[in-house]
């Protein structure tokens, strides 16, 4: 699933603004200030934790069973969903951002199999998900990952083992601190030379990114379901 809007980022108060709401058609709208950038937005598809939520509730993202978890079988079909539904946009996209977390990275590397080799992939940890207390949001060491995703540029990943989820402890990111992390993306995606981007990452991000980092209408602050995809115009 995917869709289109539009977006201003205003340098002053840090924060980027949505002009309309989601529209049907895959068609871009102009805009006028400069350093417009094309962002793809992607919640990762389903993974072992979110099908144990459906079964036990929220005591699955306590389960250690479920550390950095895996995408399951739908979800391995829902990545593989998405791929089939880009289109031309697979040949636009000039970089692949990509959270650190397992689920991200293979939804990210099924879906978007068929991105030139050329264009670069970068794991952030500013785009991963809230973290802290729940082991489904803690990443393996960065070894581990980079040694399962050799594709993926992780030379921004500081720590090899999650020092931020080990510094949180039993407590859980604040909105603030999330808030902070996306306005962290939307900086460094200003320093770069590439104008159409793919961000894959995960839905309590997104929530708070397009309800207290962004202005924008309901049809970007609605929750993203599994492997769902919404592209917007955002001015930076």
């Amino acid at each position: 699933m995917s869709a289109t809007t539009t977006a201003a980022y205003n340098e002053a108060a840090d924060i980027g603004e949505c002009k309309d709401g989601i529209n049907s058609k895959r068609t871009l709208v102009a805009v006028e200030r400069r350093n417009a950038v094309t962002l793809h937005f992607i919640r990762h598809a389903q993974a072992t934790h979110n099908a144990a939520a459906e079964k036990v509730g929220r005591a699955a993202y306590y389960d250690w069973a479920h550390l950095d978890a895996r995408l399951t079988d739908l979800g391995r079909e829902q990545a593989q969903g998405l791929g089939a539904t880009l289109g031309t946009t697979i040949d636009e996209i000039q970089l692949m951002v990509v959270s650190p977390m397992s689920r991200a990275l293979e939804t990210a590397s099924i879906a978007f199999e068929q991105v030139p080799s050329h264009i670069p992939w970068v794991a952030l940890e500013c785009a991963r998900e809230r973290a802290g207390n729940h082991p489904c949001d803690k990443r393996r060491t960065r070894t581990e990952l980079k040694e399962h995703f050799p594709h993926i540029d992780w030379s921004l990943i500081e720590s090899d083992s999650d020092a931020l989820w080990d510094t949180l402890g039993e407590d859980r990111e604040t909105d603030g601190m999330m808030v902070a992390r996306a306005h962290d993306l939307f900086e460094w995606i200003r320093a770069r030379p590439e104008t159409n981007i793919a961000i894959v990452t995960h839905s309590a991000y997104l929530s708070v990114l397009f309800n207290k980092a962004v202005r924008c209408g309901e049809g970007l602050q609605t929750w993203f379901n599994n492997a769902e995809m919404r592209s917007t115009l955002m001015q930076l």
